[in-house]
């Protein structure tokens, strides 16, 4: 039996994205040191894809700057929704939004790797998927421009072995563990992601100004 807790991209984080409390609530700390490390995926994707390493690194440190500055009031990443939702600021729930647009785009595109692989399907070339994470969750909040450097960006995503290979670390005869433990990060990141997703609906705060 495959052991699913060999060491991996995906086992190097000692907080992995957090359970959701019974009444849907995000722990913020656990859910930004997650949303950090999955971050650097994009680092094993190639220095291409640096931009969007960057973008969710400073929406990160926003965050945390914000959080900073309402000392004991921020447990839950619920609690900067709830203190900024009736303010003339929105830098913060800015910041969570684009984060999680781009955990969006991180959890299809894992999700497809995923689902390929268990469909037998599975395409050497990972250009479609990346391309097609980004048609249904990022494209619509980028202009014309945006979309043409991603359409180029998106043609040096790496092999389906080379990124398999790389998220284990260099280890061969690794794929079915890596795969088992993309699928086992998809849960509470899909469940994140949605429980956000659901408080912006509720503030009516999802903001479609493309960038």
């Amino acid at each position: 039996m495959a052991d699913v807790k060999a060491e991996t991209f995906f086992t190097q984080s000692n907080s992995p994205f957090p359970g959701p409390t019974e009444d849907e609530k995000i722990s913020a700390d656990e859910f930004l040191l997650a949303s950090t490390h999955l971050a650097n995926f994009f680092g094993i994707l190639g220095t291409v894809f640096t931009p969007v390493q960057s973008d969710i690194a400073g929406n990160v440190k926003k965050l945390r700057n914000f959080i900073e500055d309402n000392p004991g009031k921020v447990v839950y990443v619920n609690d900067i929704i709830l203190l900024e939702a009736n303010s003339t600021e929105s830098i913060a729930i800015d910041a969570l939004l684009w984060l999680k647009r781009a955990l969006e785009f991180t959890m299809v595109f894992i999700d497809d790797i995923v689902c390929d692989s268990k469909n037998g399907t599975a395409n050497e070339d990972l250009r479609p998927l990346c391309l097609q994470a980004y048609e249904k969750t990022l494209k619509k909040y980028h202009g014309w421009m945006v979309q043409q450097i991603f359409n180029l960006v998106s043609r040096a995503c790496p092999w389906r072995r080379d990124l398999l290979l790389s998220l284990a670390l260099g280890k061969t005869d690794m794929e079915s563990i890596v795969l088992a433990q993309m699928e086992e990060v998809l849960v509470n990141l899909k469940k994140n992601v949605a429980i956000i997703n659901r408080l912006y609906v509720t503030y009516n705060l999802n903001l479609d100004v493309k960038v």
